[in-house]
């Protein structure tokens, strides 16, 4: 029997638990001089009140993360993350690799090298290309070849031209906006530098710069967008010129450039489910981190199944969406007026205490699968160490009530 209790100065609330989860509760209001009275309707309601509370906020990381994990909504944390404001918002930068394209708009010439013994005789440039990009297509291309076992002299060759047209295109593409780029790229480091230069935090300026940033960004991502896309339908031609039996071997994993390459989410991406919306990336392995936690998090948290951890972990979700949108308001750019106003806490942080709550108490027991696994292990591990009461279980109002 546990009796939970809030103590005031004239006034004891008290919430007594006897047996199983669906036995009888009670409420005694115990004055220091005075009767006390017993409601059981009033502790049915706080555990009522505490199970739906429970739930719902369950329902929405569960629907969050069930939203993300759809491959028709093309879910990626890059620009939640990419908009992060406040004296954090460097720390959130740091995850998100190439931000603004810099990366992959590196240009570089292009030679035709004639050799003699292993001597570089002769060398023509023959154009301009993003190496980074480049480099990336001929690694997919020879993997291509031995994965999918191209022994075929005319399927050979059908392949062949095809990747030698995208990489003609993407030839084509960096000589038409080279002087675009050039331009760019020196605009944007002179902006930089003028930054890292001249401290002036007056909110004019504050704002000035936020906006340059922002487009210098979405500039170099325009940039580097074209060729990635060129890449994805580099990938689908290859793809469809391919037997039956070849597709048997399975897809190759996607493209990725520079600083988004991740082995080990190549081969995670491969995974059961997962394979259905993350990408074998960087990026991707964030944006998968981010769909199953929430989903796990939201389903312990409905089904009451180990709802204390579920709790913390969506605490800590919270925080960071918290610190990331710095709910401040002269931190630039200011929310929506359709969102509400606020001060340090938004509605995030509103349901962030909410998870603190329901970490605090055991939510989990009353109307979840916690109770068995409370009566079944928690309850011998805390005999095998020798600990008489749960210690996360708010104290008992007297020893009597203990027992």
């Amino acid at each position: 029997m546990k009796d939970y209790c809030l103590k005031f100065k004239h006034l004891h609330i008290c919430v007594t638990v006897r047996g199983a989860p669906y036995s009888r509760y009670t409420v005694e209001r115990r004055r220091l001089l005075g009767k006390t009275k017993t409601c059981g309707c009033y502790a049915a309601l706080i555990v009522a009140l505490i199970v739906v509370l429970r739930i719902g906020v369950g329902w929405h990381f569960l629907y969050e993360g069930l939203w993300k994990a759809n491959p028709a909504n093309d879910f990626s944390s890059k620009g939640f993350l990419g908009m992060a404001k406040g004296p954090t918002k460097d720390f959130y930068y740091f995850f998100l690799p190439d931000l603004g394209g810099e990366e992959r708009i590196q240009m570089a010439e292009v030679y035709r090298v004639a050799l003699e013994n292993g001597q570089n005789t002769a060398q023509q440039r023959i154009g301009w290309t993003f190496p980074v990009i480049e480099k990336e297509w001929f690694k997919y291309f020879d993997d291509y070849r031995a994965h999918f076992q191209l022994n075929d002299d005319e399927q050979l060759a059908q392949a062949k031209a095809i990747f030698d047209q995208y990489v003609l295109s993407l030839r084509e593409y960096v000589l038409e906006n080279r002087e675009d780029i050039r331009g760019f790229v020196a605009s944007k480091a002179r902006f930089e530098d003028r930054l890292a230069k001249t401290k002036n935090d007056a909110e004019y300026q504050r704002i000035r710069n936020w906006d340059a940033q922002t487009k210098y960004r979405s500039e170099g991502e325009k940039f580097a967008s074209a060729p990635v896309k060129m890449g994805e339908n580099m990938q689908l031609d290859l793809w469809n010129i391919l037997t039956p039996n070849q597709k048997k071997f399975g897809e190759l994993p996607a493209i990725t450039y520079g600083q988004d390459k991740c082995a080990l989410m190549q081969f995670v991406a491969t995974l059961p489910w997962i394979s259905d919306f993350a990408k074998g990336s960087t990026m991707g392995a964030l944006d998968a981190m981010v769909t199953v936690g929430l989903t796990a998090i939201g389903l312990c948290l409905i089904l009451g199944l180990c709802t204390r951890l579920a709790a913390l972990g969506g605490a800590c979700f919270l925080i960071n969406v918290v610190l990331s949108q710095f709910p401040w308001p002269t931190v630039y750019p200011y929310s929506p007026d359709m969102v509400g106003h606020f001060m340090i806490f938004n509605k995030d942080g509103i349901e962030l205490l909410i998870l603190l709550l329901i970490a605090a108490l055991p939510a989990g027991r009353w109307g979840g699968l916690d109770w068995f696994l409370w009566n079944l292990v928690g309850k011998n591990l805390y005999r095998w160490y020798g600990i008489e009461s749960d210690p996360l279980s708010p104290p008992c109002h007297s020893a009597e009530n203990c027992a």
